[in-house]
């Protein structure tokens, strides 16, 4: 399987937000857009911020707070 840990910035450093996430995908919200996340286990996470980086290699998706 193909699944990474995505994480929020915050303060320089990296919080974890959810493991093994395996669908990444965004949606309208009330303040625009918004990123949903799924993991292996069928649980969804929806977060106000957008993406910052990906790094494969790491299995590591990386976002920052929307401004």
């Amino acid at each position: 399987m193909c699944e990474a840990n995505a994480y929020l910035e915050e303060n320089g450093r990296e919080v974890l937000l959810m493991e093994g996430v395996f669908v990444v995908k965004t949606e309208a919200g009330p303040q625009g857009e918004r990123v949903v996340l799924e993991n292996i286990f069928g649980e969804q996470r929806v977060i106000d911020a957008e993406l910052s980086r990906i790094s494969l290699m790491e299995h590591k998706i990386v976002f920052q707070r929307n401004p």
